[in-house]
């Protein structure tokens, strides 16, 4: 079966593109009539009671915090969502994570093990005649954000920013209710939910003809039905069908399930831009995403806790992010290279390398360079 006669995803990505919370001209205006700076005095016992929280947006992030303050006592709590024009309900529909999954879904009282889908062999297949070690697997994401969200009733409506003590900005790539940031990047991806008629494994190749990389994971024990995607810079010409070719070229599709496109943010995080008035951004909208391989589910838990562990710091918030997050800012730079098309150099490769491996992908040093080198020749492979 061709998965491009149905289904398939916008290359403008407008499953999720133009959408926010906030209507439109509200952002910026939105946070310059936030509340003042909270205070400790609103942490007490009793001022948990009294606090009031907006979370904007019903991903992992937002998801995951609303849990993480009811579970401490926080009442005044309440979880906004725009409705997602796609089968699933959830956008972007990474299911990737990696073996850190486990101790931050424990935190939050739920078990990791009812989530899982698929873990593939430790040792990937080839890329491009390199081998790889992974501890990625993938996980049922719609069924995690049922289990975090447990008893909210999310209001699909713009938040009233002035109304709430705190306004927690989780509204991934588009930061509707964050300041905007001064030199962003976004990749474009395009994904599948398939059914295969051969079990598929779990592997990921560079793009043909353009810098970026495609993918194939298996949701189902079985590898008989996968996600399959590609993504490249958000502005770089290609279509959805080149994109994920590489993807498809070993796939046996029986049937497709759904297809969307989405944005995802590479730029890495602006610690100064993360924390303005009551409005604090977790998450993607934090720049919270491996920019060298995209992965964002399990930083969005972390970040989360870090919000609740400091409410009332902001300082201490932007501190602890810096601590566990800083290294994503030297592997933006890197990537921004390899997106613009420059050839990167020893010291982005490094990055390249090290954000493969916080991933929880890991290729041997010595096989870097072959890989760099392959994969740049794909980049320059003609587009079909």
């Amino acid at each position: 079966m061709d998965p491009f006669r149905r289904f398939v995803p916008l290359d403008n990505a407008s499953a999720g593109a133009g959408h926010s919370c906030a209507q439109p001209g509200q952002q910026v205006e939105a946070t310059r009539k936030g509340g003042a700076r909270l205070t400790p005095l609103l942490l007490s016992t009793s001022g948990r009671d009294l606090m009031r929280i907006a979370i904007a947006g019903a991903g992992v992030a937002g998801s995951y915090l609303y849990r993480l303050l009811k579970a401490r006592g926080f009442r005044e709590v309440e979880l906004f969502d725009i409705r997602h024009r796609i089968a699933c309900g959830i956008h972007p529909c990474g299911y990737g994570v990696d073996d850190q999954f486990h101790s931050a879904v424990r935190q939050v009282g739920l078990d990791p093990a009812r989530y899982i889908l698929h873990v593939p062999p430790r040792v990937l297949a080839a890329i491009e005649g390199v081998a790889a070690e992974t501890t990625v697997f993938m996980i049922d994401k719609p069924a995690l954000l049922r289990d975090l969200r447990f008893d909210a009733e999310i209001r699909y409506e713009p938040v009233d920013v002035a109304r709430y003590d705190l306004v927690v900005d989780a509204t991934g790539e588009t930061r509707a209710y964050s300041t905007p940031l001064q030199d962003d990047l976004k990749a474009r991806v395009v994904q599948w939910r398939v059914r295969v008629r051969e079990p598929a494994m779990t592997g990921f190749m560079p793009t043909r003809g353009v810098p970026g990389y495609a993918w194939v994971m298996p949701l189902s024990q079985d590898g008989r039905e996968v996600h399959v995607g590609g993504g490249t810079g958000a502005g770089i010409s290609a279509s959805a069908k080149s994109l994920t070719r590489p993807a498809f070229g070993s796939l046996d599709v029986e049937s497709v399930i759904c297809a969307c496109g989405a944005r995802i943010r590479l730029c890495g995080p602006d610690f100064d831009r993360i924390v303005h008035q009551n409005v604090w951004a977790v998450g993607e909208a934090a720049g919270l995403v491996g920019p060298a391989s995209g992965a964002g589910n399990v930083y969005a838990m972390q970040s989360a806790r870090a919000l609740a562990d400091n409410l009332g710091d902001p300082d201490g918030y932007i501190r602890t992010l810096r601590q566990k997050f800083s290294l994503l800012v030297p592997e933006a730079k890197a990537v921004r290279k390899v997106v613009t098309g420059r050839w990167p150099s020893p010291v982005d490769l490094y990055h390249i390398r090290s954000g493969w491996t916080r991933a929880g992908v890991r290729v041997a040093w010595r096989d870097l360079p072959r890989l760099a080198l392959a994969m740049g020749r794909a980049y320059r492979a003609e587009l079909a």
